[in-house]
């Protein structure tokens, strides 16, 4: 069995949602983050621009 992890959330640009039933959203993506990105076959780490100007940024501590 194979788990994904998406990188989406561990992005800067990812914006925090209060409700665990909303969509994923992001700076690049405000009215939710394409499936392909989050559970497909699109590496965002990779990509030079995700949507809108923006593009993945590792959120560091």
């Amino acid at each position: 069995m194979s788990v994904i992890i998406a990188d989406c959330p561990c992005c800067k640009n990812c914006i925090e949602q209060t409700d665990k039933n909303a969509p994923l959203i992001c700076k690049a993506f405000p009215d939710g983050i394409p499936k392909e990105y989050i559970w497909g076959p699109v590496d965002v780490k990779k990509l030079r621009e995700c949507n809108n100007g923006y593009k993945y940024e590792e959120d560091l501590p």
